[in-house]
């Protein structure tokens, strides 16, 4: 057989001729250089152009028999402060197809509410509750997946002020932004005009508020009075809600 050069290649492959260009440079395409321009045997051009009609079979999905012992087996390096033992342990759900919602509703937020418990009772040190926090909270960052497709919408995720307990607010982030929301996530302790004057400011669709007290349910309660009065659509979290009731009450609009 014999050659032909890059844009021919390219419509053979039935792509634009930058696309063949990349293959090219990063090898997946073998191609001799001549002058100013590649020049690809026809042999491996046609062979390049079987394999990608090839059907890609499906990655291969975890499935997790007991998370009560996955919750044991995090909880136990949490309070190690084992970072490593419990990245590698959440890497491998990740890679095995486990929804990240799935992840933070079956095994961070359970585990979260055990070493919480754990400290109520007085077994384990504010230190050793936070540093578990942190590591938990590093970890929602490796999970975060952003798919494609049109957004929702726009979307705020913050606590108001007097909320210090941020993670919650970070899984809803996290699940928000799963689901196709464009999410503009503030953090804890936002002042309520600065919180409420950016959700104005970028045309929000949905701003929600995590809190896990009294005081920063009245105080989010307030800020939520002034947003819906301009037209913004606003939820209010606490103990006790999941995240696919988020996402439901989120899709509704």
């Amino acid at each position: 057989m014999g050659g032909v050069d890059l844009q021919t290649a390219a419509a053979h492959l039935g792509v634009h001729y930058q696309t063949a260009y990349r293959w090219v440079r990063d090898g997946s395409l073998p191609a001799v250089k001549r002058g100013a321009s590649y020049e690809i045997d026809e042999y491996d051009l046609e062979r390049f152009r079987s394999a990608r009609a090839e059907p890609v079979p499906p990655p291969r999905r975890s499935h997790v028999r007991s998370w009560a012992h996955q919750v044991d087996r995090l909880d136990g390096f949490l309070l190690e402060g084992d970072e490593l033992g419990a990245r590698q342990l959440v890497d491998r759900l990740r890679e095995g197809g486990i929804d990240p919602v799935a992840i933070c509703e079956e095994l961070l937020a359970p585990v979260l509410h055990r070493i919480g418990d754990s400290w109520a009772a007085g077994r384990v040190s504010v230190a050793e509750e936070h540093r578990a926090s942190a590591i938990v909270d590093r970890l929602l960052a490796r999970i975060a997946v952003h798919p494609r497709g049109r957004p929702r919408g726009i979307c705020v995720v913050a606590t108001p002020v007097g909320e210090e307990h941020g993670i919650a607010a970070a899984m809803a982030a996290l699940a928000l932004r799963a689901d196709r929301w464009q999410v503009h996530h503030l953090g804890t302790q936002v002042p309520d005009n600065d919180l409420v004057a950016l959700a104005r400011g970028i045309t929000a669709d949905l701003v929600v508020l995590s809190v896990t007290t009294p005081d920063a349910r009245a105080r989010a309660d307030d800020v939520a009075a002034q947003l819906t009065a301009g037209g913004r659509r606003v939820l209010v979290g606490g103990a006790g809600q999941h995240l696919p009731e988020l996402l439901s009450l989120a899709r509704r609009g």
